[in-house]
């Protein structure tokens, strides 16, 4: 790292470079929207397809918070659980796809997919450039950026038996999109874009320190009040990171008194977000840090977080010992430490989010990688160093395909096989999708809409409602409303028990889908006809929608 403007391009490329890295990123990001695609051309006839490749449950609650701002609201509710709300809970993020919908009027699937591609663009040439803070050789850089993209770890040693729920939420831990860039890439804008400013913050603050620039602390300050608004587990491990690298700064003697001040001013930036979350915490409102608490996310076992980095991570091992010589450059220290505290940090005691701490951590893996096979690539000539990139890239990419052939065959499949494990359906039937949209012609998000947990899932971002039951994390007491559900769906249950129940808990809305997955999984046979006390409201049909009178 030099003293050089931030705003430039980084010290030692070229415009060209730039260029090329722009267009690779762009290729590699428009490449992993083709399985969208695909979904969209294999939709059943009449179907709604919801634009997910898998783990609907996840991004139906980013579509969520969506659709409240598309709908006027600045502060957000977690509108799959029925508890009372102030709703005081703001994410930038969401706020600002939401108001696209808004202004533009596309479908929020779109807004969605347009803000994974870009925030993946964004992720991938960050990437490239910290690259080029730590890596001297054009061909090392460009590898980084080709690992970063597309490799993966030893997922495909994973082999789910029939009915087995899909490894992202339930595996040994051997592929996890907080950890894999490949998979959020394919699959979350808000993972690409936190952890975009997770590079953005190392890369400026780690300029600031060295070259004593105001500007480069600010930059990394105001990232890092975005990041701590929008996913605030991740200041934890950008956060340890300086705070390692700048003693060391200190005695290599490269940083001065000044870098002191300067992480300061990073700090005074970022603090107005974190302590905006912790007022959260304090304040009893329904939010995402009470969910996990409540839900907790634990790590998988070391041993499966390493298999699932693969060998990125064996190779990142060897860069890690090339740059803590002394004679190393400071980037490639600052990726060793990073390295380390991502590793580190998911195993933190007494912390719910565990998992969540995972994020990024392939990253420095892949960059370190390129660091290692650096002066390999620098010593051979033309197509030989060519060919060993080309060979460590094919031989990180079996997991990245395994994972793709899964998704398409749950596209098929319509996520049938983890059914028993209450993943919701990648498409829905025409009469479950018209009774949404009959909700969302004439309910809220102060309407409450009784459904299984499946419907439940899509109803809070296409029909703006809340429901009593859609989220097994997002809902709170999710195993005791399942069971409530079942009785309340219990033909054998007593009516006027249904109606207390219902107007106890505010229900507006019943919505009566008799099969979830066309005529697979037939639910109890409460015929809703018979209550006096609700009202047909949508068009009869398998899915009904009944307004409580």
């Amino acid at each position: 790292m030099t003293d050089s403007p931030p705003i430039q391009r980084p010290p030692g490329t070229t415009a060209s470079e730039l260029r090329w890295a722009a267009g690779f990123a762009a290729v590699a990001v428009l490449l992993l929207s083709l399985p969208y695609l695909h979904g969209l051309s294999i939709r059943p006839e009449g179907a709604y397809y919801s634009g997910l490749l898998t783990n609907p449950d996840e991004h139906n609650v980013y579509l969520a918070y969506m659709k409240q701002v598309q709908e006027g609201r600045f502060f957000l509710i977690d509108p799959f659980t029925s508890e009372p709300q102030q709703g005081r809970v703001l994410n930038v993020f969401f706020l600002g796809l939401g108001l696209v919908a808004r202004f533009t009027r596309l479908g929020l699937p779109v807004v969605y997919h347009m803000a994974r591609v870009v925030s993946g663009w964004l992720l991938l040439m960050a990437i490239y450039c910290l690259a080029a803070q730590a890596i001297s050789d054009l061909r090392a850089r460009r590898l980084a950026l080709a690992l970063a993209a597309f490799a993966s770890g030893l997922g495909w040693l994973f082999r789910p038996q029939p009915g087995q729920p899909h490894p992202i939420d339930y595996g040994p831990g051997l592929i996890m999109p907080e950890a894999i860039t490949f998979l959020s890439l394919l699959l979350n804008p808000l993972f690409c874009f936190s952890m975009f400013l997770m590079v953005v913050i190392l890369g400026f603050g780690a300029h600031a320190f060295q070259s004593g620039r105001l500007r480069s602390a600010v930059i990394a300050g105001l990232a890092a009040l975005v990041l701590g608004n929008i996913h605030t587990y991740d200041v934890v491990p950008v956060g340890a990171t300086l705070a390692i690298f700048l003693p060391y700064l200190w005695l290599r003697r490269i940083a001065g008194v000044r870098a002191l001040g300067l992480a300061a001013v990073t700090l005074a930036i970022a603090l107005p977000s974190l302590g905006y979350q912790v007022w959260l915490l304090r304040s009893g409102e329904v939010t995402l840090a009470i969910k996990t608490a409540e839900t907790p996310v634990h790590s998988p076992l070391p041993l499966m977080l390493a298999l699932g980095i693969g060998l990125p991570l064996a190779f990142g091992v060897l860069g890690v010992a090339r740059a803590v010589r002394r004679a190393g450059p400071p980037g490639g220290v600052l990726l060793a430490i990073w390295l380390c505290i991502g590793l580190a940090a998911p195993y933190l005691p007494d912390v719910p989010f565990q998992r969540k701490l995972a994020q990024g951590v392939q990253i420095p893996a892949v960059l370190l990688t390129a660091f290692a096979i650096g002066p390999l690539l620098a010593a051979l000539r033309g197509r030989a160093a060519a060919m060993v990139a080309a060979l460590l890239v094919a031989l990180t990419l079996p997991s990245s395909v395994l994972f793709v052939a899964r998704a398409l065959g749950d596209l098929r499949t319509n996520n049938r096989a983890y059914l028993a494990n209450f993943m919701p359906p990648l498409y829905l039937r025409a009469d479950q999708y018209d009774a949404l949209k009959w909700l969302d012609e004439r309910a809220d998000y102060g309407d409450i809409v009784l459904c299984n947990s499946f419907i439940g899932s899509y109803a809070p971002s296409l029909a703006g409602t809340r429901v009593y039951l859609g989220h097994w994390a997002e809902t709170l007491h999710f195993p005791q409303k399942l069971g409530v559900v079942a009785a309340f769906l219990n033909t054998e249950a007593d009516d006027s028990a249904r109606e207390a129940f219902a107007r106890q808990e505010g229900i507006s809305y019943v919505l009566r889908d008799r099969s979830v997955y066309d005529d697979m999984f037939a639910l109890p046979a409460f015929d809703p006809d018979q209550s006096d006390w609700l009202v047909l409201g949508g068009s009869p049909g398998r899915a009904s929608v009944y307004r409580v009178d």
